[in-house]
């Protein structure tokens, strides 16, 4: 395995993280308030897509700022498999080509990654504490 190995990969990975942080903020961002062409608006307050676009909202925030990032992937890997079963194979069966489940099985996966190695380097957390904290 040595020889994937590279004097970039933490900063490789503080893109991926970054990168999937952002991705997911603005998911948030598109349920809370409207944005970005989300179908009917933003959420209503206290329903369920109200309550994921919150979750989403602060996941993608703790990722972005490098901030408690395994507790936040963790909350992550479970939102996106409650979104994947719910939300599309109770609508469209369980191959994901078919009900659009793609990309919260590729969040799902991403946060697993993200849960294994933490937040490593540009941390919010590691310049104040100097470690993690979860």
């Amino acid at each position: 395995m040595a020889y994937f190995k590279t004097k970039y990969e933490d900063y490789l990975y503080v893109i991926f993280r970054i990168g999937i942080g952002a991705l997911f903020f603005m998911y948030g961002m598109m349920k809370l308030f409207g944005l970005w062409g989300m179908p009917g608006g933003p959420a209503k307050f206290g329903t369920l897509v109200w309550y994921a676009g919150a979750a989403e909202f602060l996941i993608g925030l703790a990722l972005i700022s490098g901030v408690l990032t395994r507790l936040a992937s963790f909350f992550g890997v479970i939102e996106m498999l409650v979104a994947y079963l719910m939300g599309h194979v109770a609508v469209g069966g369980w191959n994901p080509a078919v009900n659009q489940g793609a990309p919260a099985l590729l969040f799902m996966f991403a946060f697993l990654v993200i849960l294994a190695y933490g937040s490593r380097k540009a941390s919010l957390e590691q310049a104040i504490f100097k470690k993690e904290l979860f």
